[in-house]
Order: C-alpha cells, then sequence, then structure tokens
C-alpha cells in the first residue's frame, strides 16, 4: 500500500537524520525498529479501521440511491437490489455472494448488520412503508435521501480536513529537523563535541521518541471520522 510505503520512507529519512546528528548507530537503529513495529502492530490498525468506516458509508450511500432509483422505474426488489450492490467495494463483494441464497428480504436485513448506520436502518423503514401502504417511493424517501447525501457530505469534508493536518503536521516537523540538521552542521565543532556528552544522546533519543508520540497522535486524530447520523 502506497500509505505504508510512504510511512516506511519517512522512518528511513529520520533514521538517516539520527545517522548525522547521533554518534552512536544505535539511535538509527532503534528508531529503525520502533517507529516500525509501532506502525505495523498499532498505528496502522487505526488507519484500516478508518478505511473500513469511509468505505462502508460510501457503499450504503451508493446502495440506498441506486436501490431506490431502480425501484421507482422498476418497481423490482431483486433488480433493485442487485442496482444497489454494484459498487466497487472488497468487503461488499466478498459478502453478497455469500447471501445469494437468501430472498432479497433477508439479503437487505443481512446488510443492514453489515453496514451498521442508523441511515441505512432508516432506509429500511422506508422501504417497509413503502411495501406495506404502496405509493411513490421517490417522494417517500425525501428525508431518507437528504440524510444520506448529508453524511457522505460530512465523511467528504472529514476527508479533506485531516489531509489538511496531515500537511501541517509534517511541516512542523520537517521544520523542527530541519533545525536540528543546521545546528550540526553550521556549528559543527561545538556541536561534535556536545555529541559526546551521555546527557546529549539522552535528550536526542527523547526528541525522537517525541517525533514517534506525536505521529501515534496525529494517527488517532486523522483515524477519527465521526459519522453524525440522526438517531432513528
Amino acid at each position: 500500500m502506497v500509505r505504508d510505503v510512504f510511512y516506511v520512507l519517512i522512518t528511513f529519512a529520520l533514521a538517516v537524520v539520527s545517522y548525522f546528528t547521533s554518534p552512536t548507530i544505535y539511535l538509527p537503529i532503534g528508531i529503525i525498529l520502533l517507529f516500525n513495529l509501532y506502525y505495523f502492530l498499532i498505528g496502522r490498525k487505526y488507519l484500516i479501521k478508518k478505511d473500513r468506516l469511509v468505505r462502508r458509508c460510501h457503499a450504503c450511500y451508493h446502495f440506498i440511491n441506486a436501490f431506490i432509483i431502480s425501484m421507482s422505474v422498476k418497481e423490482s426488489l431483486e433488480d433493485a437490489y442487485q442496482s444497489g450492490i454494484r459498487f466497487e467495494d472488497k468487503e461488499l463483494n466478498e459478502i453478497t455472494p455469500e447471501i445469494e441464497n437468501l430472498n432479497v428480504s433477508d439479503r437487505i436485513a443481512y446488510l443492514r448488520e453489515f453496514f451498521n448506520l442508523a441511515v441505512f436502518k432508516m432506509f429500511i423503514n422506508v422501504l417497509g412503508l413503502y411495501q406495506d401502504q404502496g405509493g411513490n417511493i421517490l417522494s417517500m424517501s425525501d428525508e431518507l435521501i437528504s440524510e444520506s447525501t448529508r453524511i457522505e457530505k460530512s465523511i467528504s469534508d472529514s476527508l479533506a480536513e485531516s489531509n489538511r493536518y496531515l500537511g501541517q503536521f509534517i511541516l512542523l516537523w520537517v521544520m523542527a529537523v530541519s533545525v536540528l540538521i543546521f545546528i550540526r552542521f553550521s556549528i559543527s565543532s561545538f556541536y561534535i563535541t556536545m555529541s559526546k556528552s551521555s546527557t546529549f544522546i539522552f535528550f536526542l533519543g527523547m526528541f525522537f521518541l517525541v517525533v514517534l508520540f506525536s505521529i501515534h497522535l496525529f494517527i488517532v486524530r486523522y483515524s477519527s471520522i465521526i459519522v453524525k447520523e440522526d438517531q432513528v
């Protein structure tokens, strides 16, 4: 995945910086090991969870809109269901073949647990009302479509805000590391003398631990996609 490669490259860049700013080889080795262990054992799980939620929200939005449009034209549950599941989502594409033996109503009920979103429960309520009373499903779904569209927009806005935070975060730490590199090479004689102190090595190590902790805090915040729904 591109994101994983990007993180590994950042880790490698930090290790290179520590190699030129530290008198010991153990610090860059420790950075490579610790930063990558954190990411692949902890940080990556936050990002995967966020990706799954975003995909499911997109798939739910597509399913509801495609289903209602198809139902208004063909008035067939099966055709509407097939229109709804035509979405490029790995999890959805893996689940739908497993429930093909169920009748269409049971398949839709099963997807309620898959999406686990209040807006899909709202969709099921509208569909049940339509089946019981008939009428124009498009007009009956006005509120549902508005809510689904609002959620889709809130997801897009949240992702855009997260990307802005990413740019600010990278810029902040690039500036901090640049200051460290500048000190290393602009006053090299003083820096070499200072680097022989164990206290200096300790604080340099603490600097990179702060970098790692800030990465953790950023990943937690970056992954916090909050889907605000009306409760139904």
